[in-house]
């Protein structure tokens, strides 16, 4: 009888820890709603690490941001975030770049994330299609499927995506094949587009 309350009240006491879990959270994400929604109508401007977080950025490419070294620099009074974090090789990357005559290998991820608001879906949508007909050898290609249109280049690796009126640039580093970081930044779009 005893081994059965006790097992009662072990269960008990996890649901409701995990309900208040849950409490938390849904009030941490309406005051992340609320927010988000201050931000778009007021301009993301001094707020670009917050399209994506650096919980985010250690999910989505799998690491521990404290031993990777992950750091944020934002410029103020513009909706710009760089993020940079060492690779799992770094000193080898590092060791190799000294020798003379090596290739060279950047030893750090990089991550930039920047919004633009063009006051307008019209002139959003001009910008990107002004960049469609006038940097077509440079934004070589169409990205389908994410916000209202959307380009990338492989030779900047930078994917620029357009939700309304607002222009979201994500330049990522993490492979040295320029082409294989699309589909990251794919993923780190999606996530900056979900708070617009």
């Amino acid at each position: 009888m005893i081994r059965i309350t006790a097992v009662s009240l072990t269960v008990f006491f996890f649901l409701a820890a995990c309900a208040q879990e849950s409490s938390k959270e849904t009030v941490a994400n309406a005051a992340d709603t609320a927010l988000w929604a201050k931000y778009n109508a007021e301009g993301w401007k001094n707020h670009g690490c917050e399209l994506i977080s650096d919980a985010e950025v250690e999910t989505l490419f799998a690491f521990d941001g404290k031993a990777a070294t992950l750091n944020a620099r934002t410029l103020p009074n513009q909706a710009f975030c760089l993020r940079t974090w060492n690779k799992p090789d770094w000193k080898e990357r590092e060791t190799n770049n000294e020798k003379e005559g090596a290739s060279w290998f950047n030893p750090q991820n990089r991550i930039v994330v920047q919004c633009f608001d063009y006051t307008s879906e019209e002139h959003a949508k001009l910008q990107i299609e002004s960049l469609r007909r006038d940097r077509r050898t440079t934004y070589e290609e169409d990205v389908p499927g994410i916000g209202d249109d959307g380009l990338w280049s492989t030779s900047t690796v930078t994917l620029l995506v357009r939700k309304g009126q607002f222009v979201v640039n994500i330049t990522l580093e993490i492979s040295d094949i320029p082409h294989e970081n699309l589909e990251k930044a794919k993923l780190a779009a999606v996530l900056a587009l979900k708070k617009m």
